[in-house]
């Protein structure tokens, strides 16, 4: 068997074709940690020879296996019929984070299966390894086969399939261990089964020993009677009928006091009399009850017995059952493991005899594991599972067993103990100490390979690594020279890059593929020499064996396999003539037997070679023509159009094509049925069938109220069958719905548009007084008379955009209108009143470059100087707050006038430098001689939203000049006005 190691994906099962169901089915099973979202395979069926049928490559997609999921996909087979045995190569898989992995160079790697037939050591096997195990681990020469049967890289130290341990696996399911194991088992069982016989016997004999008894004392009794009964039966008749009931009496008063053996004997004397069968039941009950009572564990066990034998006597069976547990308590506190887990286990459910039974065997298996009888103590351990800390007790078990391995120079034993007892304390660091020991007399009786893998999973031990590689590298030298070049090539690889190890391992392999060259196996020679790539040596042997499997195949009629090997070939030798025989004898062969869609493509790649480019359009047109008949559209519209001007292949691609969009039009993809059709611009049918999808599109939206795509639709199709009509019901009705939709100039347009159809002419003019009317009729009048603030607000939110010609007027108004009243507000002396109207048409005239321009504009914002100790704040309601003053302000020319209120405000700043960023103010007190500095750090906007709401002023002085790099005084303000300054204020406009 082979398979690929590296592959993510793994085949789990499968099922092969039959005559009923064709089809392949396969479970495979993700090994990798990512989900696996699509596969792609190479399927290949081989017949009852084994003769390749069939080989074709598959992707699967729509998958979703996540880490460890099995999956399963099912491939049809191109031949299926004979098929007896498929293989699935993986190519490659494709992971949801968008990576993929590839199928390389690598060859398969040999392996034998390890699976046991169904019988007795299979399951004895699963009774210690699991329901998944397989068979015996396996270490085999290219890989270890784990107990699973999922042959790993013998590198590996884990199943890639069930994630065992690989020391583990072989330390705890080797035969030797599984059949030890089971023999312990088996003993258990067996002592159990016994101590149930005992039991029972010992009852059976009690049970006869009483009938025994009894019977004895009947015939007594039989014998007396007989023999007195002649002497006293004349005189007697009364003494007859009063003895028994003397003799009941005192059974009664026995069984009264107690007496209970003495009563059961009166008893039984009187055979059936009265209810001495009763009374013998209850003597038995009352024995039993006493001895229950008791201490004693036999006593108790006596009791245990009879209430047992007692069965449904009142409350016997729930009696037995606390004697019995009481019984079981007394054993487990006494130290008598056995027999109290025969009395937990007889309990069954009975109150927690269960966990009582896990807590004997648990203080069993303790004492076997202080008594140092490790394996078992481990075997009961591993019995309880989670009870308590038993599976670290069955790792000290293992421990333990190692420990004595160890000190009985045992180290073969001590390393699978070691290997079994994973990390338990210092475990990991005494196994390498085995492995080396056991290396170091294996070195010495001469088994140097199996010294130098002990050495290697020393691992870091004193000098076990340099040990590992001198001798597994003697050996592997050894198997070269005696020309056994698979193990040699093994332990080399083990030993990289330990001297030239890796060098010799290639050279192994190549020498392996030299051989299977001489013996005409190119095809192992090519895997051999595919895993030494970086080997300049084999590149030679690897193109020629290439080459000679190619004539193999291609003289064993595989002609498509040979095709294959001379293509990848290149211009190896004369791969490349060689490769155009075949493939012009394979399309020979095929267009003889009239298999066109065959030869076509081999005739295609041969270009120009003998009368290949004339066959090829033959091959290729009889390929079309099958197509087009077979209803295959698409591929004869690609084969037709691929031959050009041949014969009438354009003719023929066209009908392909009229086919094809007549095909989509029945299934109601009428936009790539329209887009076929416009590719036959002169064919009369197509651009009937156009118009007539067109037309049915068009009367569907319109039914669906898609009025525009219907009006799109109709208008395109002109008046073709009364399209145009049909196109000004819709501009109607859309006119109609805009107008009731108030969406009056769009209304307007549409029913312009259509004259004098129906009262559109009627409901345009009322579109166009509700969309243009009542606002071009007031405007016209007031911007007539010069009422600038009217034509303002009556445009403000009219849109001029796409103005009929009747109201071109209308366009520029608004802004002629604002600026004329911007204006004539300036002119009055309403500067800050005139500056909303400004900003409303800053583009418009002069406005941005002189209007805004102006000192009075300009100086709006938030001004700070450079020092952070004055500041000017100049807002657009006429306010500022300037040196720490809250004032009114007037800007004319270039002076600025302030004062406390708004109506006898004086000049008291020249503005001496003003631009977009800085701002100069001198004052202008003759006796100060003081300028401020100022830069902006808000703009207007800032500014307005710092208006005061009340102020309170106060006398003031002359501002006081502050220290900057133009004051030239230091005068100082005596007074500073307050204010209360609101932050939601508004922008006066």
């Amino acid at each position: 068997m082979k398979i690929d190691l590296t592959c993510p994906v793994e085949l789990w099962q499968y099922t092969t074709p039959t005559e009923s169901s064709p089809e392949c089915g396969f479970v495979l099973n993700n090994l990798s940690a990512k989900v696996v979202t699509s596969v792609q395979a190479t399927l290949i069926c081989y017949g009852e020879d084994g003769q390749q049928l069939s080989r074709q490559i598959e992707r699967v997609q729509g998958l979703h296996a996540g880490a460890g999921e099995r999956f399963s996909i099912a491939l049809v087979p191109t031949q299926w019929e004979g098929v007896k045995t498929i293989d699935l190569v993986i190519e490659k898989v494709w992971f949801d984070d968008a990576t993929i992995w590839r199928r390389g160079s690598a060859p398969l790697t040999d392996y034998e299966s390890n699976a046991l037939p169904q019988g007795r050591k299979l399951d004895q096997l699963r009774f210690v390894a699991g329901a998944d195990a397989e068979g015996y681990p396996q270490e085999q020469a290219h890989v270890w086969v784990c107990v699973c049967g999922r042959p790993n890289a013998l590198h590996s130290d884990r199943c890639c399939r069930c994630e065992r341990r690989r020391d583990t696996v072989f330390a705890t399911c080797s035969q030797e261990n599984v059949e030890q194991l089971n023999a312990v088992h088996e003993e258990k069982l067996a002592h159990m089964a016994r101590a149930a016989r005992e039991d029972a016997s010992r009852l059976n004999e009690a049970r006869e020993k009483t009938q025994q008894k009894s019977n004895r004392k009947k015939r007594a009794v039989r014998r007396t009677v007989i023999t007195v009964v002649c002497l006293l039966l004349a005189g007697a008749a009364a003494m007859l009928w009063g003895v028994p009931a003397l003799r009941y009496a005192n059974a009664v008063s026995l069984l009264n006091d107690g007496r209970y053996d003495d009563a059961r004997t009166a008893l039984i004397a009187m055979d059936d009399y009265g209810n001495t069968a009763e009374l013998l039941l209850e003597c038995d009950y009352r024995q039993a009850g006493e001895w229950a009572q008791s201490e004693d564990t036999a006593m108790q066990q006596q009791a245990v017995d009879m209430y047992k034998q007692l069965g449904t006597y009142q409350d016997s069976s729930a009696l037995y059952h606390q004697t019995l547990y009481a019984m079981g308590k007394t054993l487990l506190e006494g130290g008598v493991y056995d027999r109290a887990a025969d009395a937990f286990q007889t309990l069954g459910n009975y109150e927690d005899s269960a966990e009582q039974l896990l807590e004997v065997q648990y203080l069993q298996a303790q004492k076997l594991l202080d008594n140092q009888s490790f394996i078992a103590a481990r075997i009961l351990f591993d019995d309880l599972g989670t009870y308590k800390d038993a599976k670290e007790k069955v790792l000290a078990c293992y421990y333990g067993s190692a420990v004595d391995a160890m000190e009985r120079e045992n180290y073969a034993t001590a390393i699978d103990m070691f290997t079994a007892a994973g990390d338990y304390v210092d475990a990991p660091q005494l196994l390498k100490t085995a492995c080396y020991q056991q290396a170091e007399m294996l070195q010495q009786q001469g088994d140097y390979e199996t010294a130098g893998t002990l050495y290697q999973q020393a691992g870091d031990y004193e000098d076990a690594a340099l040990k590992a590689n001198s001798c597994l590298y003697e050996v592997a030298k050894q198997y070269m020279n005696n020309e056994d070049y698979t193990k040699a090539s093994v332990l080399f690889a083990g030993i990289v890059p330990y001297l030239d190890s890796e060098a010799l391992s290639w050279e192994c392999i190549y020498q392996k593929a030299l051989i299977a060259v001489n013996v005409a196996n190119y095809q192992q020679a090519i895997d051999l020499l595919l895993t030494i790539p970086d080997y300049e040596k084999a590149n030679d042997l690897l193109s020629e064996s290439r080459y000679q499997l190619a004539a193999q195949n291609a003289e064993a009629g595989n002609s498509s396999v040979a095709a294959e090997l001379y293509e990848a070939l290149g211009s190896y030798k004369d791969s490349e003539k060689q490769l155009r025989i075949l493939r012009y004898a394979m399309a020979e062969t095929a267009y003889e037997a009239g298999d066109y869609k065959t030869a076509a493509p081999l005739y295609g790649v041969l270009g120009k070679y003998k009368d290949s480019l004339t066959k090829w359009k033959q091959s290729l047109y009889a390929v079309a023509t099958d197509e087009l008949a077979a209803e295959e559209y698409r591929a004869a519209i690609e084969d037709f159009t691929a031959l050009g001007s041949y014969e009438d292949s354009e003719v023929q691609a066209a009908n392909a094509t009229l086919a094809l969009a007549l095909a989509l039009k029945t299934s109601g993809d009428t936009d790539e049925a329209i887009s076929l059709l416009e590719s036959l611009p002169d064919n009369a049918a197509a651009r009937e069938q156009i118009s007539e999808i067109m037309l049915g599109e068009a009367t569907k939206a319109q039914a669906s109220g898609d009025l525009e795509k219907a009006s799109e639709l109709y208008l395109a199709l002109g008046d073709y069958n009364h399209a145009d009509e049909y196109y000004k019901a819709c501009q109607y009705q859309l006119g109609i719905q805009k107008m009731n939709a108030q969406d009056y100039r769009a209304a307007y347009t549409l029913l312009t548009a259509l004259g004098e159809y129906e009262d559109a002419a009627a409901l345009a003019k009322q579109c166009e007084e509700e969309a243009y009317g009542q606002y071009a009729t007031p405007a016209l009048t007031a911007y007539e008379n010069k009422d600038w603030k009217t034509v303002i607000d009556t445009l403000e939110n009219f849109d001029t955009n796409d103005l009929p010609k009747a109201y071109q007027d209308l366009v520029g108004m608004y802004e002629e209108a604002c600026y004329r009243y911007a204006e004539e507000l300036y002119g009055q002396g309403a500067v800050y009143e005139a500056l909303p109207y400004y900003r409303r048409i800053p583009e418009y005239r002069n406005v941005s470059t002189v209007a805004l321009q102006r000192s009075c504009y300009l100086i709006l914002g938030i001004w700070e100087s450079s020092d952070g100790e004055n500041s000017a704040v100049f807002r657009s309601d006429g306010t500022c707050t300037l040196l720490g003053e809250t004032l009114f302000f007037t800007v004319e020319d270039q002076t600025v006038s302030t004062d406390l209120t708004a109506d006898a405000m004086t000049a008291a700043y020249e503005i001496t430098a003003i631009t977009d960023d800085l701002l100069t103010l001198s004052v202008l007190d003759e006796s100060l001689s003081t300028s401020y500095m100022f830069e902006r750090t808000g703009d207007a906007a800032a500014a307005d939203l710092l208006i005061t709401t009340t102020a309170t002023p106060q006398p003031s002085n002359t501002p006081a000049a502050t220290s900057t790099a133009t004051a030239t005084a230091t005068a100082a303000p005596t007074a500073v006005p307050t204010a209360t300054v609101s932050p939601d204020a508004t922008d006066s406009e």
